[in-house]
């Protein structure tokens, strides 16, 4: 530091009060010499040099409570290291040069810099300093650093210090448009973990001669706006013509806000430059850039401010650092080429699970400091391959962070009994990740296989004669949650064939029920014309619907562990097949915005009628043994290309409808109908041949079990209607049905 000193063009009173306070600065253990050094050592020269005492209490008061609060806010280095100038320090002492510029190339005295902190706004030391000195007694303290200094300022009227303060300082509005990102160089504590790959080409970018802006893009919640942070804390390990440069955040908010007039924020962009340029120039980071993009045609009637930056994007001064998303690149800044090209891009991609785990690692005693709590061994892994596996929509470390940081707010609600020191175990991680995603804990408890070893049995309870469709459809998930199925594809994509009525949807619906999972139903005859892609996956830009999204991706996107059934598949248009295809091959689908929706936790189930008209074949012949499905299957095998076909987990035929299917359908729908009753203290019973009425009329082998439900609905249900609003059945009874003249009729047992 004192070599560096002797290199200065200062005066010896300004030298030897930087070598006092690079002195202090050592012994505080300090890494860098900030302007709060200087003030100290000049406050204890200058109370020495006082033999008339005028103004030794004050300059012994300051020293002492600027020593307190260095004390107290700037951490100390773990080893004996040679404290360098700040870029604060830096920034004041290029300020003192340019106050008595117009004195040529002279030492500057230290009464310029003295000047100059104190029209530094981020001196902390200047509060101090208004506390001791007041307005009129200005020019007497830096008449009497004059006197000692021995130099004289020609042209500078002592008389008009305060007034060149403070006329100063109020041309400095433009610093509230502005955050000083400056107190985080060699702040330690604001370090990140990792990346470091992504901040050296950051700072490759900013060392280039042309076009050396950078502009982040990156998926939200990705670390876009941690990495600037971090690369500002090591700014001064980086070649000195970036590290030299003192780091500002630009305020896009603050200068939108409350601009009445045509040109206010014009103005504010311009003066906040040029005030930056003229402190020597700096690091401008703008968090989401786009903001200032907008374009021609915007709904909202925003401006354009890409053109004011443009003459800075090419200042060697200056340095910009743009944030923003893919998206957003895509939808305000692609057609601003002029505004694009002036900047590098540096893409963030989401990192892997273990840099995830790295990243919580390093952060998670921030949160266990805030919320009181501790964090238990193994939680963050549980966190990271939690979030990365049911928080899809979500990118990491963003996705774990939001888990750790919403556990920690759990348990200081919900603290656990008989802890002194509250704690996050795993379990806890569970309940709050099926909570952001939307599933059942039972779904993310690895060890709790009970409802996967019960899977068949139940769905055999609620799904008659359908035992061997109902063995694939469990077998397939089955080795999809043993993980013995390959990621990159959907869990299971089944194509069901079968007539109607046969049980194909309700295999789904309780699938989904069984699982604890959200069922996606999209009857796809709705999409049978070319254009109906766009139904799907979204509309594409300029185009009515664009905003709102697609049917299909926006359902998996909000819930992505789901069965996704897709009823009467044959009747899509050949483009929704080329969609399909790449669904069931890497479990993927671009919507119409560029992003990509994840259906590697889906169930894909189809159903086809197709060939139902060919399923008059079935058993015709001596001996036939072949069925409805079978018929219908051989027909599909034609409906559908190959690589279709090729890329399905299983085809499963349903068996055609029976009366023992049928008498257990109609037996499980009465005891729907009685469950409903029951709300209202009323059952009823079927004698034998009411029974037999409803399934004689209700058995249909073409139209399956709908017919069942129908018979109910037209028969069974006008009987009750008027008893139960109006008649016998009002608050409460036993109604017993019977067939009297060949129609069902309805009495009452109270």
């Amino acid at each position: 530091m004192s070599n560096n000193n002797n290199n200065l063009n200062i005066s010896p009173f300004a030298r030897e009060i930087l070598n006092d306070a690079h002195q202090i600065a050592t012994i505080m253990r300090h890494e860098f010499v900030m302007p709060e050094h200087f003030m100290i050592a000049t406050a204890n020269l200058c109370n020495f040099a006082d033999e008339e005492n005028r103004f030794g209490d004050k300059f012994e008061k300051i020293s002492e409570d600027i020593n307190k609060i260095l004390a107290e806010h700037v951490p100390q280095t773990d080893e004996d290291i040679e404290p360098i100038m700040s870029s604060l320090m830096k920034k004041v002492m290029n300020n003192a040069r340019k106050i008595i510029q117009q004195e040529g190339d002279v030492p500057v005295p230290a009464t310029a810099i003295v000047i100059a902190i104190l029209n530094t706004s981020e001196c902390i030391c200047n509060n101090i300093l208004a506390q001791h000195i007041s307005e009129k007694e200005i020019a007497d303290v830096l008449s009497f650093i004059m006197s000692i200094d021995g130099k004289s300022l020609r042209g500078y009227d002592l008389a008009d210090s305060d007034d060149y303060v403070s006329s100063n300082k109020s041309s400095n509005d433009w610093m509230k448009y502005i955050i000083d990102l400056n107190p985080l160089r060699g702040n330690a504590a604001k370090a990140i973990v990792g990346r470091k790959k992504e901040m050296a080409r950051l700072a490759q970018v900013l060392c280039r001669c042309d076009k050396n802006n950078a502009l982040i893009v990156g998926e939200p919640g990705v670390g876009k706006s941690a990495i600037v942070k971090g690369f500002v804390v090591q700014l001064d390990s980086y070649p000195s013509k970036i590290a030299q440069l003192p780091a500002y955040e630009l305020s896009v908010t603050s200068i939108l806000a409350n601009a009445q007039y045509q040109g206010d924020i014009e103005q504010r962009i311009a003066s906040t430059m040029n005030g930056i340029k003229q402190l020597g120039g700096g690091i401008i980071v703008i968090d989401d850039i786009h903001t200032l993009a907008g374009s021609k045609g915007d709904a909202n009637g925003a401006r354009d401010l890409t053109g004011m930056l443009m003459p800075y994007l090419d200042d060697e001064s200056l340095r910009f650092i743009g944030i923003t998303t893919f998206e957003d690149v895509t939808r305000h800044l692609d057609s601003h080429n002029r505004f694009l090209r002036r900047f590098r891009r540096v893409d963030i991609d989401e990192p892997t699970q273990q840099e995830a785990i790295e990243i919580l690692n390093g952060v998670k005693r921030r949160y266990e400091k805030f919320h009181n709590i501790r964090i238990a061994s193994g939680v963050t892994d549980r966190a990271v391959k939690l979030s990365k596996r049911f928080l899809s929509g979500k990118a990491l470390p963003d996705s774990a962070i939001d888990v750790i940081d919403e556990a920690g707010a759990y348990r200081e609600l919900n603290p656990l009994k008989g802890y002194k020191k509250q704690v996050i175990h795993n379990d806890l991680i569970d309940s709050i990740v099926a909570q952001l995603g939307n599933v059942e804990t039972k779904i993310i408890d690895d060890n709790d296989t009970m409802p996967l070893r019960n899977l068949s049995d139940n769905m055999r309870n609620s799904i008659f004669g359908q035992d061997e469709a109902i063995r694939q459809v469990v077998e397939a998930v089955l080795t999809a949650k043993a993980g013995l199925t390959d990621d990159h594809k959907p869990q299971a994509s089944l194509l069901f064939v079968g007539p109607t009525g046969v049980g194909k949807t309700e295999v789904a619906r309780v699938l989904s029920e069984e699982l604890g999972v959200t069922l996606h139903k999209f009857d796809m005859s709705e999409y049978s014309e070319s254009y109906s892609v766009s139904k799907l996956i979204g509309s594409s830009p300029g185009y009515v619907g664009y905003e709102e999204g697609g049917r299909l991706t926006e359902a998996v996107r909000k819930n992505p562990h789901c069965v996704l059934l897709l009823d009467e598949i044959e009747k899509a248009h050949e483009k929704v097949y080329d969609s399909l295809l790449q669904v069931m091959d890497y479990a993927s689908l671009t919507d119409s915005r560029g992003r990509k929706v994840d259906f590697s936790h889906a169930i894909i189930i189809m159903t086809s009628n197709s060939g139902a008209r060919y399923a008059n074949l079935a058993g015709i012949g001596f001996g036939s043994t072949v069925t409805t499905g079978d018929a219908m299957l051989s027909e599909v095998k034609k409906t559908f290309k190959p690589e279709f076909i090729n890329r399905l987990s299983g085809i499963v035929v349903f068996n055609d409808m029976n009366r023992e299917m049928a008498t257990l359908i109609l037996d499980k729908k009465i005891a729907e109908l009685n469950n409903r009753l029951a709300e209202r203290n009323v059952e009823i019973t079927l004698t034998s041949d009411a029974h037999e009425w409803l399934l004689n009329n209700g058995f249909s082998a073409k139209y399956g079990a709908r017919e069942i439900e129908r018979v109910i609905t037209h028969n069974l249900k006008p009987l009750l209607v008027n008893e139960i609003l109006f008649g016998k059945l009002a608050k409460k009874g036993i109604a017993e049905i019977l067939v009297v003249d060949g129609k069902l009729t309805l009495t009452v047992n109270r």
